[in-house]
């Protein structure tokens, strides 16, 4: 009986390298597999810094590009008539703006409405939005388009 048990026993036992083999390939594989997944979201991150890189780059080659471009020169009056378009436009069209709500308003108060109304009338959502658009292009422009470009 002791002979039959060891035979088994023995029997046995020289399958059990092979398991242990199978579970310890088991690991090996799940190992590999986390593994390959951390090196995924490494290169994932990678791309995404080399793209950042590269729109950095080209926001400096459009900058330089500009100030290269403004920088030529083409006698005294073209330089000046090439600088004062941009402001020569804003401060006419804030002039034709501030014509026409002084306008409104005059027209408003003639019509017999109180100042608190007749301003209220002329300064209305649009108006705002407007307002809202010229001083965040102005004053904010490069501070939200950084912002944004920050947070994902």
């Amino acid at each position: 009986m002791i002979t039959l048990l060891g035979s088994l026993l023995g029997f046995g036992t020289s399958f059990l390298p092979e398991v242990l083999n199978y579970f310890k390939a088991g690991q090996e594989h799940k190992h590999n597999l986390e593994r390959m997944k951390v090196e995924m979201d490494l290169m994932t991150k990678r791309n995404e810094l080399q793209l950042n890189i590269m729109d950095k780059q080209a926001e400096i080659k459009e900058t330089e590009g500009l100030y290269k471009h403004d920088s030529i020169d083409a006698g005294w009056f073209i330089n000046g008539l090439r600088g004062s378009v941009r402001p020569v436009i804003t401060y006419v069209f804030f002039a034709l703006f501030v014509a026409i709500k002084v306008t409104a308003l005059i027209a408003l108060m003639d019509a017999g409405n109180d100042l608190g109304r007749s301003l209220s009338l002329i300064w209305d959502d649009a108006t705002s939005g407007l307002f809202a658009a010229i001083i965040s292009f102005w004053f904010g422009g490069r501070a939200v388009g950084k912002y944004m470009k920050v947070k994902p």
